[in-house]
């Protein structure tokens, strides 16, 4: 697992999508990302556009697991624009090989860290085309060398300039190894792709390491030293008020491990939650606009986990975290249970009552919304809350829970509604421990707010 994936795993408390779990607002604090939003995740729902060759690489390591279409598209790749006879076929010293088919802009060529924007067809050898994003309709976007996709997509778009096109003869090695990806992909698979570079955004400039100056530095009971780097104004946050942060981490050689520069936008989540431990004593620390630099004993951050060759089983790291901002809870609504002589049910099982009907546009499975929303059980226990979080949350309306997806095609914007979600829509037998037992049947308000991004 990597340094970035753990963090965002390790910040959020309940792990709300990896875990399948909707989360208390009281235990809990994640990244805003909205696969990691609060709202709750569709554990079971097919994942849309599950062959992009991003998803698969997670497999950049040769036989890790991967994401493939169910079934393949016969097609042969003459259908694609035909390769000139004579073009040159360059191998790289890894076993790569790539061809020019088109030209881009010469010197604008992306680095390690840089989101790049392609097209993409691939094949296996024998003309079976896998996947194709041209026949999706839709481009495909991923982080260069953070290990998103295949190594041998890493190591190909970062020789393309922009608008270029190349074709890539990617050895198995390179792409899902030994193993392949059944039942499309088969054992030590060589796979062929044009990808055409569209765009990319450079990345943003990554946080300097600076070494600890021993007058500045202050420890606490704990074994946490710190440092002021910056001074804040106003007042430290309380317990339980919601603080929005930015961070970087560094190894004790001063290899940078992750920061929020690389995820794109600050974390977000209740003071005092994090599964991070030292982070609950540093933002008890921190007023709005500070930045401290900290140093960690491995008990108070990852302990005997290792994160990778840099960063071993109990080692110290070193942290900056700056506290962007407070952002003041809302008052949770009013636990009510269905109305039996206003709510109606879908055929799923659906029950539903209106508490406000709204004016806008009903969303479609393919949209992305943003809402306010509150759940609980049965009983009127509280398990999570976007109120008490301050700001309302948003996600694709795919990525949740069936009677989420289900329920929100049923409104418009500006409407409110409170709905009866069976087990069967929501998390079923398994439930989502420790705050959702099996077989719960749950009760949500939720207002939708806006249909679309922002």
């Amino acid at each position: 697992m990597s340094i970035r994936t753990l963090v965002t795993n390790v910040l959020a408390a309940a792990a709300a999508i990896a875990g399948g779990a909707a989360c208390s607002s009281e235990e809990s604090s994640t990244p805003p990302a909205p696969r990691e939003s609060h709202a709750p995740p569709a554990d079971a729902a097919p994942v849309a556009d599950a062959g992009t060759p991003g998803r698969p690489a997670g497999a950049a390591q040769a036989g890790q697991a991967a994401e493939v279409p169910a079934t393949a598209v016969s097609a042969p790749a003459s259908q694609d624009p035909p390769i000139p006879e004579d073009t040159e076929i360059v191998t790289t010293a890894s076993g790569l090989k790539y061809s020019v088919l088109a030209p881009g802009e010469e010197g604008q060529r992306p680095k390690a860290g840089d989101k790049v924007k392609v097209h993409y067809s691939g094949w296996l050898t024998d003309g079976t085309m896998f996947d194709s994003s041209v026949r999706k309709g839709s481009p495909f976007e991923f982080t260069l060398g953070e290990g998103q996709v295949i190594a041998g997509w890493d190591e190909g778009v970062a020789l393309m300039d922009k608008g270029a096109r190349h074709k890539l003869t990617i050895p198995y090695e390179l792409a899902y190894g030994e193993q392949g990806r059944p039942p499309v992909i088969p054992p030590k698979s060589t796979l062929v792709f044009q990808v055409e570079l569209l765009d990319f955004t450079p990345a943003p400039p990554m946080p300097p390491f600076h070494e600890g100056v021993a007058d500045a530095q202050k420890k606490t009971d704990s074994g946490l030293v710190y440092e002021v780097l910056r001074e804040g104004e106003g007042e430290t946050p309380e317990k339980g008020e919601v603080v929005e942060l930015r961070y970087a981490i560094w190894n004790t050689d001063g290899k940078l491990l992750d920061c929020t520069e690389k995820q794109g936008e600050p974390i977000k989540g209740p003071c005092g939650t994090w599964r991070i431990a030292f982070l609950n004593e540093a933002t008890e620390l921190l007023r709005p606009g500070a930045r401290y630099r900290f140093e960690v004993p491995p008990e108070l951050a990852f302990g005997a986990q290792s994160q990778g060759p840099d960063l071993p089983g109990n080692s110290p790291s070193i942290w900056e975290v700056e506290l962007v901002r407070t952002i003041p809870p809302l008052p949770v609504p009013e636990f009510k249970a269905l109305d039996a002589e206003r709510q109606m049910t879908t055929p799923s099982g659906l029950a539903y009552e209106i508490v406000r009907d709204g004016t806008g546009d009903t969303p479609k499975p393919t949209d992305e919304v943003t809402v306010h929303y509150a759940g609980w059980l049965t009983d009127g226990t509280l398990f999570d809350s976007s109120y008490g979080r301050g700001e309302p949350t948003s996600f694709p309306l795919r990525g949740v829970i069936p009677g989420w997806t289900e329920g929100l095609q049923l409104m418009r914007e500006g409407a409110i509604y409170r709905f009866a979600i069976p087990s069967g829509l929501a998390y079923g037998p398994r439930g989502s421990p420790p705050k959702i037992p099996p077989d719960a049947e749950l009760i949500f308000q939720i207002e939708l707010i806006r249909v679309g991004p922002e």
